[in-house]
């Protein structure tokens, strides 16, 4: 049964903002449609650079399509000349040499989808290359808008005034310290299940305490400097972090990246954030499409959602802690509620739970850590964030990371 959904068609070349502004767009509704989503973005960093490739699919999916085997490569007008391949891990395609987009170049880029259908984009160029003045923080209590917290805000200026419209990314990372280390591997052998007994055998290691977490950021945020009487993007928020956000329990670091953008490539992505793509593009089961700047060659009349942009990129990284802000010390990521559980307890006449059962359960099923043993048989347990903060973060410490 055919699906419906509203496709939002935007011919860019009457969306061109003027004076911050932009011209309506058309909105139809069509039959649900497989269309071809491309999401890339070519940097002036030496970087592998990243083309990333799906299929739209019915509201009722919100599963990633990810396009395979398709042949991708960027192409510019100096010669250089771009070949990608297809991570197994991501589904991504990834430049197979390092390379930056470069100034008074024009790029191209070409796809040919494993059915043999090719898809071009419009010619793009890099825009001049504006560096952050300054990435902060500063602590932010509003009633209005029910905040108090940490606010990272950014400052850029670009005296020559060529450059009018930005796009912020950030990267955040953040320390972890396990409240209650286990120092013990638990296994349980020698179950028996008609007598409800078992062995428990635990191995002394070094407690895995420290972990740190990398997160990074979702949806469009973008601004513009049209409007303003000086070319200055002053105080711009990028990052709101509440005083009981677990992340700025420990240190925290955030990489702030700007991205200068075309008016064409601002324009884009302004309406995608409008019409509710809070996302990214990847977002297959939004209600519609923006037309970018991808074409099917056999078929201009091929709707293909996306847009592929050279932006010139600089970034800055900051650290800091709660205690900076006279803040209390957030709330740990989970409730680490404690358990004293005694083997020796396997019955429930005396009006408290089989303690030997809820052991079992808890190692077995929920895997609580053991942090302690106590007169042979009575064993203090945790959830396993509480007491191994590898279960869902990783002991590696970055090797950017400053204490």
């Amino acid at each position: 049964m055919m699906k419906t959904m509203i496709l939002f068609t935007v011919l860019f070349g009457t969306l061109l903002f003027q004076m911050g502004c932009t011209e309506p767009y058309q909105i139809e509704t069509v039959d649900y449609e497989n269309v071809l989503v491309v999401e890339s973005t070519i940097t002036d960093q030496v970087k592998p650079q990243i083309v990333k490739l799906s299929r739209t699919s019915s509201l009722d999916n919100t599963d990633v399509l990810t396009e395979n085997n398709a042949t991708v490569t960027v192409v510019g007008n100096n010669g250089d000349n771009f070949s990608f391949f297809q991570d197994n891990e991501t589904g991504f395609y990834i430049s197979n040499q390092s390379f930056r987009a470069q100034p008074n170049a024009s790029y191209t880029l070409n796809i040919i989808t494993q059915d043999g259908k090719r898809y071009t984009s419009s010619t793009v160029t890099l825009p001049p290359s504006v560096e952050m003045d300054e990435v902060y923080t500063e602590r932010i209590v509003s009633p209005t808008d029910d905040k108090d917290g940490v606010q990272v805000l950014v400052n850029t200026q670009d005296p020559t005034g060529n450059s009018k419209y930005y796009r912020y990314e950030y990267e955040e990372t953040y320390k972890i310290t396990a409240p209650n280390p286990s120092r013990f591997i638990t296994e349980i052998t020698n179950y028996n299940l008609n007598t409800g007994t078992y062995d428990v055998e635990l191995i002394e290691r070094e407690p895995e305490e420290i972990c740190y977490s990398t997160e990074i950021s979702t949806g469009i945020t973008q601004t513009t400097t049209t409007e303003l009487n000086e070319n200055r993007v002053f105080r711009f928020p990028v990052r709101y972090l509440s005083k009981l956000d677990a992340k700025i329990q420990t240190r925290y670091s955030i990489l702030v990246k700007q991205y200068v953008q075309s008016v064409e490539a601002y324009t884009f992505y302004k309406i995608v954030k409008d019409l509710g793509s809070i996302e990214s593009l990847l977002s297959q089961g939004q209600p519609g499409y923006v037309a970018g700047n991808m074409n099917a060659e056999a078929n201009p009349n091929e709707k293909v959602l996306g847009f592929f942009e050279a932006s010139s990129m600089t970034s800055k990284r900051i650290y800091f802690n709660y205690e900076d802000f006279g803040l209390g010390k957030p709330p740990y990521f989970v409730d680490c509620e404690v358990l004293l559980l005694d083997y020796n307890d396997n019955t429930t006449l005396d009006n408290d739970p089989d303690e030997r059962e809820a052991l079992y359960y808890y190692v077995t099923s929920k895997n609580y850590q053991v942090i302690r043993l106590a007169q042979g048989t009575i064993y203090t347990v945790v959830p396993p964030e509480c007491g191994l903060c590898t279960s869902f973060s990783s002991n590696v410490r970055p090797d950017f990371w400053e204490d």
